[in-house]
């Protein structure tokens, strides 16, 4: 289990759950307009490098939880090298739909030229040369095929086209796995040897001993498991198989009902990561917990963030073996009096 806390030092304000995105300290003092200013905050390496120690400098790691960053521009940043120019806000990154017609689209991405992508990487090597074994860099949120044609074309769009087009869906979703593949594979290259041999997957505080990366399709929840299959699940079984250790990140209980099935099917998924959703039942709801028991029937480990007052229920329902629990306290001792607790509710299950 991971726990994430205050440091008793910290005269700071509780910093965001890792699943709500980065920590937007310092935008605050910038005007809406002043996009300059704000386009700098999320681009400049020295920015970024003193963000991440503040935080680093101001949480208490509990249990499994690790010191680890990347570069966040949000979960879809391959759009950026496709033409879609990414607007840099105060409270987030947006890119704008690209794709008018499919009949004149044309994908270009020059890995020599790119600004977003020598700006990615030159964030990711200022982290990885002051590193000096402190602390562990994962690979940026590229986002996949689906998530990422959802927003380049407009996820209405998208879901008539595979209707109404569907080879050049079929044609953008190789385009976008394999260059999915050679990004990671080039920020897999840089990190690991500042990452003990392995990898780590940042935004769940996961290391593993070989490649290990998010494979995902939020856009899942607004098809149906026969239109899943078709289209998206090559590009998981792909992209898994670049990975040494896949985990799925499962999105909504639309995505949790439509498609578990068909993931269990996936041998390329080791680890299945679930997230609630916003405005949607929490982890610890009656209706999810075969679900749980289903994932870890398969023998696949299951990965859950909690509030920490659903640790011990979920623990009361669910194996520890293959089990992850990533959670916040608000001070290190409550931090440790919950992993001491954890370590007594597990041990009823064996």
């Amino acid at each position: 289990m991971a726990v994430f806390a205050p440091r008793k030092t910290s005269k700071m304000p509780p910093f965001p759950e890792l699943q709500w995105g980065p920590w937007l300290g310092g935008l605050e003092k910038y005007s809406e307009d002043d996009t300059a200013s704000i386009k700098k905050w999320w681009t400049d390496p020295e920015q970024n490098y003193q963000r991440m120690i503040t935080w680093f400098d101001n949480t208490y790691f509990g249990g499994e939880a690790i010191p680890a960053t990347y570069v966040n521009w949000g979960a879809m940043s391959m759009a950026a090298f496709y033409g879609s120019q990414p607007e840099f806000r105060k409270t987030s990154v947006w890119y704008a739909p690209v794709i008018e017609d499919w009949n004149t689209w044309e994908w270009r991405f020059d890995r020599e030229k790119n600004e977003y992508w020598m700006q990615i990487r030159e964030i990711t090597a200022c982290m990885i040369k002051r590193c000096d074994g402190r602390y562990f860099v994962g690979t940026p949120e590229f986002g996949t095929a689906g998530d990422l044609l959802s927003l380049m074309r407009g996820a209405d769009k998208l879901g008539m086209d595979l209707l109404d087009y569907p080879q050049k869906v079929k044609q953008a979703i190789d385009v976008l796995c394999n260059a999915w593949i050679d990004c990671h594979e080039e920020i897999y290259q840089m990190t690991n040897p500042i990452n003990d041999g392995g990898d780590v997957l940042a935004w769940m505080s996961l290391w593993a001993p070989g490649k290990h990366d998010q494979l995902a399709c939020d856009f899942s929840s607004f098809i149906s498991p026969e239109m899943f299959k078709e289209f998206f699940v090559p590009e998981i079984e792909k992209e898994g198989n670049w990975c040494d250790y896949g985990t799925y990140h499962l999105d909504g209980p639309d995505a949790i009902h439509n498609q578990l099935d068909t993931l269990l099917e996936v041998k390329q998924i080791r680890n299945i990561e679930w997230t609630p959703g916003i405005n949607c039942p929490p982890t610890f709801t009656e209706e999810y917990i075969p679900l749980y028991k289903k994932i870890q029937k398969s023998r696949r480990n299951l990965y859950l963030l909690a509030k920490r007052e659903e640790i011990e229920p979920l623990l009361s329902e669910l194996s520890p073996k293959g089990l992850f629990l990533c959670t916040q306290a608000d001070s290190e001792e409550e931090a440790n009096d919950l992993l001491k607790k954890t370590a007594s509710w597990s041990a009823v299950k064996g």
